[in-house]
């Protein structure tokens, strides 16, 4: 069953950096935007609005609550246009703000002429899709970001009957923090002409990385992202990145939709994820086929655990009546209390499989 419109916000509110420096290095081509600082300290108020878009959704979520018509739906991997109409139209709306609009001289507004611009619905890769908002939904939207304190000069949205023609134009204004606007416009650009594969979404996670000169190390994203677990979480997921990154893994970040996976391998062979997502919250998965090869060490494991090893190595929707996982991802835990009980016991197991492909064959 779909979860509703505030979780989904809560989860993109945990997956926005929380910890953005205060220095870093930008790509050369955002400068022409405007200054290094300004860009900077507008991206982070930007993320701080996209906070409160995300607050105010946790708060008031059941108005805008509107389920898929399709009760099939899949949602192992939730894709905002069809799960979240709405969230996908304000991400949308702004991006098109941001990415269509001209940030004035004096950097306190965005000036768009075309109305009809905003009615681009955004893929999660910063593509425009075929579908468009209908002139009644875009209504709805700039009310709710004209309640999070973006002032639109030129259109009444009390009427619900806009200008939509060409002649009619737009000053966009963000009265408490003027510097959001820049923050707007460098990561809908960002969002659109620095986007790669395995990096969706780039401009609602606010993933101010990708405006850097220089490469992000995993172990800072990882951080950020576990940062709102209970510190024993925290420390574990730390401590396995470093053991099996010292131990000659390559680990390899994936943002699929919006979930996020850092993906252990060895020699091109992947032997653990762990993984966030909306509907299965943080997890570590294990793909380890060898267990043959050192049984007596599985012998001397917990009893939950050696059942959950003889069970096999398989489907979790076959085995326990759980979301697919979109391929098979081996031997799934999630990151709770069980599982930290458990961490020495994982770490003796992903020890052995490492050993395993690194000896045995």
């Amino acid at each position: 069953m779909q979860k509703p419109i505030a979780e989904m916000a809560k989860y993109i509110k945990n997956i926005i950096p929380a910890n953005i420096p205060e220095v870093y290095p930008l790509k050369p081509m955002l400068k022409k935007i405007a200054s290094e600082d300004s860009i900077r300290n507008g991206v982070l108020a930007f993320r701080n609005f996209l906070y409160l878009v995300c607050d105010r959704l946790i708060a008031d979520g059941s108005i805008y609550d509107k389920p898929p018509k399709n009760t099939n739906n899949d949602v192992s991997h939730p894709s905002l246009a069809v799960s979240y109409p709405f969230l996908n139209n304000v991400k949308s709306v702004l991006f098109n703000m941001g990415y269509h609009g001209k940030l004035a001289e004096n950097s306190a507004s965005i000036l768009l002429g075309d109305l009809q611009s905003l009615t681009s619905v955004i893929s999660a890769n910063g593509e425009q899709m075929k579908a468009k908002i209908s002139v009644q939904k875009l209504i709805v939207t700039l009310r709710f970001l004209a309640s999070c304190g973006i002032y639109f000069g030129g259109i009444d949205l009390d009427t619900g009957k806009p200008d939509m023609s060409k002649d009619a134009s737009l000053e966009i204004s963000y009265p408490d923090n003027p510097a959001m606007l820049i923050g707007l416009k460098v990561m809908a650009i960002a969002q659109k002409e620095l986007y790669t594969k395995g990096n969706h979404d780039i401009f609602l996670r606010c993933d101010y990385r990708i405006l850097k000169d220089e490469d992000t190390e995993v172990i800072s994203i990882l951080k950020d992202l576990v940062n709102p677990l209970p510190v024993e979480a925290q420390d574990f997921a730390l401590k396995l990145h470093q053991r099996y990154s010292d131990a000659g893994m390559t680990c390899r970040v994936d943002v699929f939709y919006l979930g996020i996976r850092f993906i252990y391998s060895y020699k091109n062979k992947e032997i653990w994820t762990f993984s966030i997502s909306l509907d299965s919250g943080y997890r570590i998965l294990i793909r380890a086929q060898n267990t043959h090869l050192y049984a007596d060490v599985i012998q001397k494991f917990p009893l939950p655990l050696q059942e959950k090893v003889a069970k096999g190595y398989g489907c979790e929707k076959k085995k326990y009546g759980k979301p697919c996982q979109k391929g098979c991802r081996g031997f799934s835990f999630s990151l709770d209390e069980e599982a930290l009980e458990l961490s020495q016991d994982i770490e003796t197991w992903l020890d052995n499989e490492v050993a395993c492909l690194c000896h045995c064959h």
